[in-house]
């Protein structure tokens, strides 16, 4: 019976090694198809500012495309 109260103690104390949890990370910048191209950074290439720029030709392609959806729409009976 009383190694039951002396294994739970161990356990806990176990668990808190006395080290600090690793800072939050930064929250994922940009679309999920760029993320890879973002990852360049640690090699050595512009991956951000490369990333930044086929974001905003990804989403003026989705604007594009949503405007011609709607035209469809609005031009059929």
């Amino acid at each position: 019976m009383r190694l039951t109260p002396l294994l739970l103690l161990a356990t806990l104390l176990a668990a808190c090694d006395g080290r600090e949890p690793p800072p939050p990370q930064d929250p994922v910048e940009g679309r999920e198809e760029t993320r890879g191209i973002r990852n360049t950074e640690a090699i050595g290439y512009a991956g951000d500012a490369i990333a930044d720029r086929v974001d905003e030709a990804l989403d003026a392609n989705d604007a594009r495309t949503s405007r011609i959806d709607a035209a469809i729409d609005e031009s059929q009976p």
